[in-house]
């Protein structure tokens, strides 16, 4: 008997959302597409057949905020991809690097994965200044996107801009129609609730994606649950114009670098050791290694790691403090409000979880949203739409998301006894198989005006089309 299907995925508990489905079912993948879903395909169709009896078997799943670029200080950020691999990610958006440095990873160390990137905006670094007028600021955003990357990143909490600045960043951006993400805060407010405050002022009637919602719902100005409340009506308020995510670790990442004198320069930094009634300074952030509440952030045995007392406090030293830290912030009944909470129409308020991992060792998206099934605060369907469907709509990701036939044969496994992923595919062709990652290089995701960029890469490429995602969808 001839072949039809290239793969045929027999026996599984398929989750897709879009399509309403929840059941167990066969997956026939031709070309890199799905080519049907139905209760039972005829084996001899296929030149392979793979067993998923017992799994769930779910779009893949799509991370909107990881870190797999940037400055390197301990560790070699491109690491990330092998680790947003092994957790199960078929696709991801950086979101704190430069195009030319996510090419480069991906070339060096990429695990065969679908990889966006935004370019981030460093004051003395990546741009000249903190005060770029207008027409500096168009051509910042069209240089970026011409390189490669889909929009920008704001960095509030570690390079803030004054807000004219930063609403000027994001008009721009919406002109352009580039992708513009916000780690909240400005010079006039900080890496928190009152930073979120000012997203109403500084967007207007324009669009944006507000980064890792619950890092602002701490208990730096308000009792953590008022905060997520008030986070939550500032997202209604602004329904249609916002995207967002949560991640649910409890450690977080940050920057440790001081001035010469001593002091702490990163706002989120800073707002850590508060939190504790540390001082703001070098001395501080020794005595917090000291006392277990913060870790240093390093590369050992091929992966990045959170290490803690002597060994931290001697990397810091050493480093000048100019090494990235951990401290466990991220409150769990925070994440887990912010992650299941809509709207009255029924509307996730949150659109997706997003790990702000990668490199950064907190890939646990699997993990903890199928903790909240466990748990009945969301159903798996809801999973999925929080880790594939929602994310694909933000981006214009429209081939993934779902099993529609003709989508991309990007597929997560999850064993539901472990809890997590066992087995990727990546149109079609597996990624994660028995605790391994079996590809490299990946797939470099641009839009129009960054093809030429794709093509010298001499990676794959996939166009965006940046109008048709759910942060542009309608806008004028």
């Amino acid at each position: 008997m001839m072949s039809v299907y290239d793969l045929l995925l027999i026996g599984g508990t398929v989750l897709d959302a879009a399509n309403n489905r929840h059941e167990i079912a066969d997956i026939a993948i031709s070309g890199g597409r799905i080519a049907c879903v139905e209760p039972e395909i005829d084996q001899g169709l296929a030149d392979s057949v793979v067993d998923v009896s017992g799994q769930w078997v779910m779009p893949g799943m799509i991370d909107g905020h990881v870190h797999v670029g940037g400055r390197r200080t301990t560790w070699d950020p491109a690491l990330g991809h092998r680790m947003l691999a092994m957790a199960g990610v078929t696709t991801g958006i950086d979101f704190g690097s430069t195009p030319e440095q996510l090419i480069d990873g991906m070339q060096r160390l990429g695990a065969g994965l679908n990889m966006g990137g935004l370019f981030v905006m460093r004051p003395g670094e990546t741009i000249p200044n903190d005060d770029p007028p207008p027409a500096e600021v168009e051509g910042i955003v069209s240089d970026a996107l011409q390189r490669g990357a889909i929009g920008i990143k704001i960095i509030g909490g570690y390079d803030p801009f004054t807000p004219e600045v930063t609403a000027n960043i994001i008009s721009e951006c919406n002109v352009q129609r580039a992708y513009i993400g916000f780690h909240v805060g400005t010079k006039r407010a900080g890496s928190r609730l009152d930073g979120l405050r000012e997203v109403p002022e500084l967007v207007g009637n324009g669009r944006l994606h507000v980064a890792h919602i619950n890092a602002y719902t701490r208990g730096s100005i308000l009792d953590p649950l008022e905060e997520v409340q008030e986070a939550l009506s500032i997202l209604t308020s602004m329904k249609g114009q916002l995207n967002s995510e949560v991640h649910q670790a409890v450690p977080n990442g940050t920057s440790g670098r001081c001035d010469s004198e001593g002091n702490v320069l990163a706002n989120v930094c800073q707002n850590c050791l508060k939190l504790r009634d540390y001082p703001t300074t070098a001395d501080g952030i020794r005595q917090a290694i000291k006392d277990g509440y913060a870790t240093v952030i390093t590369e050992k045995n091929n992966s990045v790691q959170r290490v803690g007392g002597d060994e931290a406090l001697s990397i810091f030293d050493e480093l000048h403090t100019d090494c990235s830290l951990s401290f466990p912030v991220n409150l769990p009944q925070s994440a887990m409000l912010l992650t299941t909470s809509k709207d009255s129409q029924g509307d996730f308020i949150v659109d997706a979880v997003a790990s702000d991992g990668g490199s950064h060792p907190r890939n646990i998206n699997i993990e903890s949203t199928m903790a909240l099934v466990r748990f009945g605060a969301l159903s798996p369907l809801e999973m999925v739409i929080k880790l594939s469907w929602n994310p694909s709509r933000m981006f214009g990701l429209l081939n993934k998301g779902h099993f529609s036939e003709g989508a991309d044969a990007d597929i997560t496994v999850i064993d539901p006894e472990q809890g997590r992923a066992i087995a990727t595919y990546v149109g079609g062709e597996a990624v994660l198989a028995n605790g391994e990652v079996h590809t490299n290089g990946g797939t470099l995701l641009v839009t129009q005006e960054g093809i030429s960029t794709a093509k010298s890469s001499g990676l794959d490429f996939e166009v965006l089309d940046l109008q048709k995602s759910k942060l542009y969808a309608g806008f004028q």
